[in-house]
């Protein structure tokens, strides 16, 4: 549901967001709803303004309960350096919040009402926002992370089996505290909302994946130079299994051996790239020497 257009951005506000701010207003705590609310605006804002200041261009940006995500023009998500500071730095910004609420505090004895649960709100979101659940800052850290040493398509797949586990988990630990005070109903409806998110990642991680590869060599010309990986496969590995090998911001060549471990021919990611277009993901590297 779109909220307001701020200089050309869409803010929208996603369906669970409403649905935990009816619970909200129902129990009457309308007064902690305003101030979740803004706490997620500000966390929001802090990737907003990392995206900007690393040269991204914010397309909308979509809030739920626990923070926001922000769609960008470019694939954030094959460039993990980015992808880790833009995440991090709404968490970071949010217990920045609590530091300095806290010190306010203790020095000048604020007691204004709803200060304490702006607090608790920070440093809530702020935790939260760490577990390594995809979409969570958290997940996509992690993700980042692992891309550069297992590539994309296999840390994508092992967060994402992690945050649904961890989904899992929450709506149980939602179950029990629904029994306690019928306001933890919200944990429900959030551990369903990031098992499917989690879910809808894992569809789309092969389109990103595919996307990048087919934009490696605008990269090359944009930055002039790119890092190189050299990978080892016998002629009997498919093109899916090397291509599962291949991880962000580095152009990959790959020796080719028998299977007495001769070399036989070298392939590029190009030439691996167009085989899989002509061929399909199954073929075998073998075939792909054989065309050439």
């Amino acid at each position: 549901m779109r909220l307001i257009k701020v200089y050309g951005v869409d803010i929208k506000v996603n369906v669970l967001l409403c649905i935990v701010f009816f619970i909200f207003f129902i129990f009457g705590y309308v007064e902690n709803l305003i101030i979740s609310f803004l706490v997620v605006l500000l966390h929001e804002g802090a990737h907003v303004f990392t995206a900007k200041l690393l040269g991204y261009t914010i397309k909308k940006i979509e809030i739920f309960p626990f923070g926001g995500v922000a769609a960008v023009e470019e694939t954030l998500a094959m460039n993990p350096k980015h992808e880790i500071l833009i995440a991090s730095s709404g968490p970071i910004f949010n217990f920045f919040m609590v530091l300095i609420g806290y010190n306010l505090l203790y020095r000048f004895y604020i007691t204004v009402d709803g200060f304490s649960f702006f607090m608790q709100s920070n440093l809530i979101i702020g935790i939260f926002n760490l577990l390594p659940i995809i979409p969570l800052d958290g997940g996509r850290v992690v993700r980042a992370y692992l891309a550069y040493f297992i590539g994309f398509k296999k840390a994508t797949k092992i967060v994402v089996i992690l945050s649904k586990m961890i989904s899992v988990l929450l709506f149980i630990w939602g179950c029990y505290m629904v029994k306690l005070n019928r306001l933890n109903s919200y944990l429900l409806f959030l551990a369903i909302f990031l098992y499917i998110a989690a879910h809808k990642e894992q569809r789309i991680a092969t389109y990103i994946f595919m996307k990048e590869i087919a934009q490696k060599k605008q990269h090359l010309l944009c930055n002039n130079v790119l890092s190189t990986k050299y990978l080892t496969a016998v002629k009997s590995a498919s093109i899916k299994d090397v291509m599962n090998q291949f991880v962000p911001r580095k152009y990959h060549i790959v020796t080719v051996m028998d299977t007495r471990c001769n070399v036989i021919g070298v392939l590029t990611e190009n030439d691996i790239f167009k085989g899989m277009v002509q061929y399909g993901l199954n073929a075998s590297l073998e075939k792909l020497l054989r065309k050439e």
